[in-house]
């Protein structure tokens, strides 16, 4: 898989902040195909699961 995202591309396609992109992760919305070696290592998205998720979906099966 040599065509992965980086979580700045991620953020790019999604109109959000890089900082965004790890909050989906962290809370389990948005999954992650490789992360790279390191404390600091980054997360790399296949750009198929990347196009198939819609944040504002996901928020709105959040709300209460």
């Amino acid at each position: 898989m040599s065509n992965l995202l980086t979580a700045a591309q991620v953020a790019e396609l999604k109109g959000v902040l890089p900082r965004q992109v790890a909050r989906w992760v962290a809370s389990g919305r948005l999954r992650y195909e490789q992360k790279l070696e390191g404390k600091t290592g980054a997360y790399l998205f296949d750009p198929a699961a990347v196009d198939a998720f819609d944040p504002r979906a996901e928020a709105e099966a959040v709300k209460p």
